[in-house]
């Protein structure tokens, strides 16, 4: 018999292709919605600390309701919370295209609506990560990652090329519509897909309260290695390691003097590397340890971020960031994977909450990064960041038997 791909077979089932097929219009519209609002936050305020409060203050919400998203989805189903969710998302990007087009927008307005999207992201995340663990056999599940990974990473590399672009021909507030449009687009995807049956509880059956359900879920990520350790290790990951997209507006327009359209190049190229990286990891997979994997390819993005804040030259830049994305499917993949793979069935949605509240504290990095390079320098923000990454997730790996062994 002819040897068949797993990720073949994987988007032969309709679900999992409308599943993601959703979730790559969505993951464009956050792309391209970041970006644009870098852009439009330097040019109201011209501060790196602006950038990072803009992108920080969207963590808030997720770290305050993301374990309550996880708990909503285990009790109540993941298909109706992921519109709700989407539509609240939409509803953001909508209200920031008519305060542009109406010359009514200023600073403060870029964090509010920030804070609209962090609610939606909490709710969305986890039911969309629980979902697609409930549709594919465990085998498949590194295979299945990285075809999400690829859904994301052509957002990664086309959004920001797209915003490029767009800004520079008619502003910013057609960015923030076309966002709107493909929100729209994903959530109708969303109409075909179906919740698991293990969900519905069956009749005359006793719901547990929220509040237990809650309590359950805190219960179980402290007595299921290495979930705790991975949890910790990843929110430090993303705190500390991630300075240099608050910085690249900043070395667009000021370093490099590349400006609008060359930002979005560098965008762009670091999406490209991240999607070569998705198709590789989707076709082959990685190491089956899947901690070490994590930590190796940190190592490589730390001296990425050092070597970029200390370039002034274009090529040297982009190839930096694009091996910067590329190693970041792994890292993203092996991630993902060993909290899907430390969820029971009924657990699963409270599981995912913690990925999502771990990957999520990544806007808390770019305020991070912001604040360092306003006060410090940009230089400086990136090789603090560099050693105040990967080097705890290496502590952790020496202390922690069970995390070596994910």
């Amino acid at each position: 018999m002819r040897f068949r791909p797993k990720a073949a077979d994987l988007l032969s089932d309709a679900q999992f292709r409308a599943l993601i097929i959703s979730q790559a219009t969505f993951d464009l519209g956050i792309f391209m919605r970041s970006t644009a609002s870098s852009w439009v936050v330097f040019e109201l305020t011209q501060s790196q600390l602006w950038i990072g409060l803009v992108a920080g203050v969207r963590a808030i919400p997720i770290i305050a309701f993301a374990l309550m998203g996880g708990v909503i989805s285990d009790r109540f189903g993941r298909r109706n919370l992921m519109i709700g969710a989407g539509a609240l998302i939409a509803a953001a990007s909508a209200a920031t295209a008519i305060l542009i087009s109406s010359e009514l927008l200023v600073a403060w307005h870029m964090l509010a609506v920030s804070v609209i999207g962090g609610i939606g992201g909490a709710l969305y995340g986890p039911a969309f990560y629980a979902l697609i663990t409930d549709i594919v056999k465990s085998d498949r599940l590194v295979n299945a990652n990285g075809i999400l990974a690829v859904a994301q990473t052509t957002g990664e590399m086309l959004g920001p090329m797209i915003v490029g672009f767009v800004i520079a021909a008619s502003g910013a507030q057609t960015v923030y519509w076309l966002v709107v449009g493909g929100n729209v687009f994903g959530i109708l995807l969303l109409l075909r897909v179906r919740d698991p049956q293990g969900l519905v509880i069956p009749e005359g059956e006793t719901k547990p309260s929220l509040a237990n359900q809650f309590a359950e879920g805190l219960r179980y990520a402290r007595d299921t290695p290495p979930l705790l350790w991975l949890t910790l290790l990843v929110i430090a990951q993303n705190l500390f390691g991630v300075a240099i997209f608050a910085l690249m507006p900043v070395y667009a327009e000021h370093v490099l003097d590349i400006g609008a359209s060359g930002f979005g190049i560098m965008g762009g190229v670091f999406g490209a590397g991240s999607l070569i990286g998705a198709v590789l990891v989707s076709l082959y997979g990685i190491h089956r340890r899947h901690a070490y994997v994590m930590v190796i390819m940190g190592v490589v993005w730390d001296i990425g971020m050092v070597v970029f804040g200390f370039s002034r030259s274009v090529p040297l830049s982009l190839g930096v960031l694009f091996t910067m994305g590329l190693i970041s499917m792994p890292w993203v993949t092996s991630v993902l994977t060993m909290f899907q793979q430390a969820a029971t069935e009924k657990m699963r949605g409270r599981v995912m909450s913690l990925y999502v509240l771990a990957m999520n504290t990544f806007p808390l990095g770019w305020l991070f990064g912001g604040a360092v390079a306003e006060w410090l320098g940009n230089e400086e923000a990136l090789v603090i960041s560099a050693l105040l990454g990967t080097p705890v997730a290496g502590i952790a790996l020496l202390l922690s038997k069970d995390l070596r062994r994910a």
